[in-house]
């Protein structure tokens, strides 16, 4: 099944690949949750405590601050 990769610690988006469904396990950055279209200046974080994806801008990643949504 196709799946949605993203850093543990931050919540950013690495991309994509393919497991089998037992495989998809959230403490080791895998969803199968789709993020969403991230626009211009915008990056997709997957928020663990949500369980969802949100998008945050570049400027709140770069400060290395606590983004609001």
């Amino acid at each position: 099944m196709k799946v949605y990769l993203f850093d543990v610690s931050s919540g950013l988006y690495e991309g994509e690949d393919y497991v089998e469904p037992n495989e998809v396990n959230v403490d080791e950055g895998i969803t199968d949750i789709a993020p969403p279209v991230n626009i211009s200046g915008q990056l997709p974080i997957y928020d663990r405590s949500l369980g969802n994806w949100k998008l945050v801008t570049n400027d709140c990643m770069k400060k290395s601050e606590k983004c609001n949504d």
